[in-house]
This record gives C-alpha cells, sequence and structure tokens, in this order.
C-alpha cells in the first residue's frame, strides 16, 4: 500500500512539472486577469443608479430644501455662461413642468439627463402628454442629470446629480485596463514561454551538435518533466554512439597496428627470396603500410583529445604549401588572409594536407585561398583534374569509398582521406564541400568558424 501511495505521489509530482500544467496554469492565469478587468471595465462604464429622483423633489433641490435621500452626490454652482438649449423632447418636457413648480419663466429653467436611456425618455413624454393637463404628472428621473436655473440677468445656478459613486481603485483599473492587463498578462506569458522553450532550445542546439559529429557534454536535465525525460534519453543515446565509436575505432585501430607485426615478419621472408618475387611483395607491403597509416591516422582523429589555441590559418595552409612545393609538386598559394581561428593544430595540418594531396593526385596541381566571409574563415582548394560526378561527390566523405573506380591503392587511395577531412572540419564546428569548377577540375570548400 506504501509503495501504491508513493508511486501515485510521484506521478503527481511528475504531473505537475509537466508542460500540460505550464499552459493550463498560463491560461487559467489569463482567465482570471481578464475577469478581473472585465469586472472593473463594468464597474467604471456602468454606473451605480442612485435612487429615482420626482420633478417635486427636483424643486426641493433648486429651492435648498432637504431631501428624504442621500444628497452627498448633489453638486451645484453658479456660471455666467448660458447652458445650451436642449434638443430632448423629455427634457424639455421636464424643464417645462419644474418651471411650473419653481414657478418662474419656461426659458429660465434647463434640465439634461444624462442617462442615455432613449426608452425612458419616451415614457417620460407619454406620462406628460397623458397627465401634463390634468396637473398631475411627476415624472420620475433615474441616474444622472444637470438642472439650470436662470437666478439673475446673465446668472445661472446648475445643479448636478451623480449617480456614480466617487472614483474608486476599480474604476481606475477600469479605466486603463487595456495597458493593466498587458503590463499583466504580458510578462505572465514571456515567463511561462521562457520556462518551456529554455530546455527545449538548449535540448534542439545539443541534438544538432551530436547529429553534426561534435563532442558535446550531456544536456542539462531541468525544465518540465518531458523536456527532462527527452534530455535523459539524449544523454543516454549520447552515450551510448560515444562508446559505440570508441569500441569500433577501438577494434580498427587494433587490427591495423596488429598487422604490422606480420608484415614485418614477411619483409624479413623476403629478404632472401628471388629478385622479382621481392620487389613485387615488397610493393605490396608498401601499400598494406600505406592502408595502415592511414587507417590508423583515421583511428587517431577520431579518439584524440581536441587541444584547440588560437592560430593564423593563412600561415599554417601556406606551411604546408611550401612543403609540397619543396617536394616538386605544383601547389601555390593564390591569396591567403590572416585569419585568426580557434583549432587544433594537428587535426587541421592533418585536413589540409589530405586535401592538398587529394588536389595533387588527382588533378595535378592545388591552387588555395584563404579569407574571411563575415563570421566565417574560408579556404578553398582547387585543382584542374577531371573531377567528380554529383553521385560521387554526394558519397566522398563515406569511409573507404573511393572516387577513382580502380581498387588500386597507387591510384584510388585508401578511401579515408576525405573522412579525416569531415571528421575534422566537424570537430572545429565548420563545414566542408565539394563542388566541380567550371573550367574543370574540383574544388574543396572548408569554412571555420572565427575566434572570438
Amino acid at each position: 500500500m506504501t509503495g501504491r501511495a508513493g508511486g501515485w505521489l510521484e506521478r503527481t509530482l511528475l504531473w505537475m512539472n509537466s508542460i500540460q500544467v505550464y499552459i493550463l496554469a498560463l491560461v487559467l492565469g489569463a482567465i482570471v486577469v481578464l475577469t478581473a478587468l472585465s469586472l472593473s471595465i463594468m464597474s467604471y462604464v456602468t454606473p451605480e443608479v442612485g435612487a429615482p429622483v420626482s420633478v417635486y423633489e427636483m424643486s426641493r433641490m433648486v429651492r435648498g430644501q432637504p431631501l428624504a435621500q442621500d444628497m452627498s452626490s448633489i453638486r451645484s454652482r453658479t456660471q455666467v455662461a448660458e447652458p445650451r438649449p436642449s434638443d430632448d423632447n423629455a427634457e424639455r418636457l421636464i424643464a417645462a413642468a419644474l418651471a411650473r413648480r419653481l414657478g418662474v419663466s419656461g426659458g429660465d429653467v434647463r434640465v439634461y439627463l444624462n442617462d442615455g436611456d432613449r426608452a425612458r425618455h419616451d415614457l417620460i413624454a407619454r406620462e406628460m402628454a397623458l397627465y401634463g393637463g390634468e396637473g398631475a404628472a411627476d415624472p420620475v428621473v433615474l441616474g444622472s442629470f444637470t438642472i439650470a436655473v436662470r437666478t439673475s440677468p446673465g446668472q445661472w445656478r446648475t445643479i448636478t446629480r451623480e449617480a456614480r459613486n466617487p472614483d474608486t481603485l476599480w474604476q481606475h483599473i477600469g479605466r486603463n485596463s487595456v495597458p493593466i492587463g498587458l503590463l499583466v498578462i504580458l510578462p505572465l506569458s514571456l515567463w511561462v514561454s521562457a520556462l518551456l522553450t529554455r530546455p527545449i532550445r538548449a535540448f534542439a542546439a545539443s541534438a544538432e551538435r551530436l547529429g553534426a559529429g561534435i563532442e558535446e557534454s550531456p544536456v542539462r536535465v531541468e525544465g518540465p518533466t518531458e523536456i527532462r525525460m527527452a534530455a535523459r534519453s539524449l544523454n543516454e543515446m549520447q552515450s551510448r554512439i560515444a562508446r559505440y565509436i570508441r569500441e569500433r575505432t577501438s577494434v580498427v585501430g587494433a587490427i591495423a597496428h596488429d598487422l604490422r607485426t606480420p608484415l614485418s615478419r614477411l619483409h624479413f621472408h623476403l629478404a632472401s627470396a628471388p629478385e622479382h618475387v621481392r620487389k613485387a611483395a615488397e610493393e605490396e607491403i608498401r601499400q598494406m603500410e600505406q592502408l595502415i597509416g592511414t587507417t590508423l591516422d583515421f583511428v587517431d582523429n577520431e579518439s584524440r583529445p581536441r587541444v584547440m589555441e588560437p592560430l593564423d590559418l593563412g600561415l599554417l595552409v601556406e606551411g604546408l604549401a611550401d612543403d609540397f612545393a619543396d617536394m616538386g609538386k605544383d601547389v601555390a598559394i593564390a591569396d591567403a588572409q590572416p585569419v585568426t581561428i580557434a583549432g587544433d593544430v594537428i587535426l587541421l595540418k592533418r585536413l589540409f594536407t589530405n586535401l592538398i594531396d587529394n588536389a595533387v593526385k588527382y588533378g595535378g596541381s592545388a591552387r588555395i585561398s584563404v579569407r574571411r566571409e563575415g563570421p566565417t574563415a574560408i579556404v578553398e582548394v582547387a585543382d584542374n583534374g577531371p573531377g567528380m560526378t554529383d553521385a560521387q561527390i554526394a558519397r566522398a566523405f563515406e569511409p573507404f569509398f573511393r572516387g577513382e573506380p580502380s581498387r588500386n591503392p597507387r591510384t584510388g587511395g585508401v578511401g579515408l582521406g576525405l573522412s579525416i577531412v569531415q571528421s575534422a572540419t566537424e570537430a572545429h564546428g565548420g563545414s566542408v564541400t565539394l563542388q566541380q569548377r567550371a573550367g574543370g577540375g574540383l574544388s574543396a570548400r572548408v569554412a571555420l568558424p572565427l575566434s572570438d
């Protein structure tokens, strides 16, 4: 029973931290805020209706006599300007009835009804038409109204009854409901969206780097329950992939390393072999040693820790080009700008050595340029060879794929050079592409991020 209760509590806590609950809380919060604002708007727009006031009570107001109802909402003042004539029939009829009760001329009294209730005005007009001739009409006014009475030539006294209470906090809120609603809902929405999107963005960025083959530390397990579960799964998958790669490269490296021993024994046994047999066998052994050396380079490239340090990419490429030129190869720098990046010197030398070697081997020459394009350093290695087909370019970076159709390592290579190039480029957060040149030949374009 205790185990069931513990499991139910754990599931409840997980659900309370889920995206569903975050969205539900945001929706409920928005509903509460909007409801409160609606109530405040209603409180402001719909005034509190005061007690009905008859024409008889209006006459007492003008004379300053007390009324049975609360007089706190009645305001009186004197003005010189003549009030505007009324254009409402009910207002004119009430003004005439009030003038009769006050015993003054009809032109000396004006009444303005501020409730805007046309149906009520029509009812007052019918009451005055039916009962006015008998002197029994005493219509009742609801809501706010204003009475203007001439007290002397050029002077008017106005009496106003406000059916709405003086300004309150809710009326101030209602008056500014739109900005207040935005000030409350927008920060709440931004806060909830940040809680949801920050771990999602971190998760997506980590997944993208993992897909690009860049070594990455585990994703932080934070945020809602669903994101935590996904982060744990990604970390476990990343760990399994890294373990698989280590095992694969270890096996390949061990096989390649162990092959050196029998090859050394073959060298010893061939020492006493006939000349033509020995030369042919030694050539085969040399090719096998080249294959083993390239394979070990590939394994080392995958498993060796990166040592990133600032370096001038232009100087590094110029040094490699000079080394090839010293060996009699047709390699030249077309353009080399000073560009600083953060990189692993050994890995970058291996990268550009493979590209230049491929250009010389298959294209007969290599022309190299180093330049800056925005926040990226660009290195292009171009040759004048036959190039590659689109199908070959699509598979060029696959391990052990050789664009040269023969299986001769002397002419077709081992098939790991471009794989090492791609792996080294991605280890620096960059990219490498191959494309046919318009005038013939192939161009390899490496893009690396500049140092901060």
